[in-house]
Order: structure tokens, then C-alpha cells, then sequence
């Protein structure tokens, strides 16, 4: 059953808190907050959750964009961040990041064992 779980991008930053993916076995989506300072989202991966690199689409070798509009939820091949032990989000891109006005919550849709998960319905999420 799938869970979501909080990630933080704060006020005035690019980069989001960091989330472990302890207990995941799989990330399957991405809810975007219902406010967003427009930009591309992009993800940064760590296998042991301590140095982040950027993540890049092995076929056409660029950067894994995400062109999403506020308040959606987009389907993430869970093949994608299998080699992830935690990760962030970022606000535009790594060569042009994009201060976000506000604290944005995304919520990161996962399977598997998680014991701090919460509803995948947010408090910023439609009803």
C-alpha cells in the first residue's frame, strides 16, 4: 500500500531537507506542494545517505527533470531510485537552482516498511 512522506524544500532555498529511505522498498511518486515558485524539479540521490549527486537518465545521459505544475502527482519508475539510500529535491536544476518563496512540502510516495509514514493525502493536498 502506498505512503507518503513529508520532504521540505524551506523558504528562500533550492534544496530540500533530506529524506532516508530507510524501511522503502520503492518510491512511486512525487505530490508537488499546491504552491511553487515556477521551476523544474530536480533529484539528488545518495546510496549511503551521506554525499548527494545528482541524478541523470541513463539513456539520453541529462539530468532527470521533472516539468510539473503545482498541486499534481507524477508516476516515478521505481527502477529510477533503486540505487538511492536517501534523497532531496531540488528546485530547478543543478546549473540554474530557483529559490522557492516559501517552505514547499512535497510528499514522496513510497512502498514498503515505513514507520514514520503519514496519509498520502497532505495538508496541502485538494480534498
Amino acid at each position: 500500500m502506498p505512503t507518503s512522506l513529508p520532504l521540505i524544500i524551506p523558504a528562500r532555498a533550492s534544496l530540500s531537507d533530506i529524506l532516508s529511505l530507510e524501511g522503502v522498498t520503492a518510491v512511486t511518486g512525487i505530490i508537488m506542494p499546491q504552491a511553487w515558485t515556477a521551476a523544474n524539479v530536480t533529484i539528488l540521490g545518495s546510496p549511503f545517505g551521506v554525499n548527494f549527486y545528482d541524478l541523470y537518465d541513463g539513456l539520453p545521459g541529462t539530468e532527470l527533470v521533472f516539468n510539473l505544475r503545482p498541486g499534481v502527482m507524477v508516476n516515478i519508475n521505481p527502477n529510477r531510485l533503486r540505487c538511492c539510500a536517501a534523497i532531496r529535491l531540488r528546485s530547478g536544476t543543478h546549473a540554474a537552482p530557483i529559490a522557492q518563496a516559501a517552505a514547499r512540502t512535497f510528499g514522496i510516495v513510497v512502498e514498503g516498511d515505513v514507520p514514520e509514514a503519514v496519509p498520502v493525502r497532505s495538508a496541502e493536498s485538494p480534498e
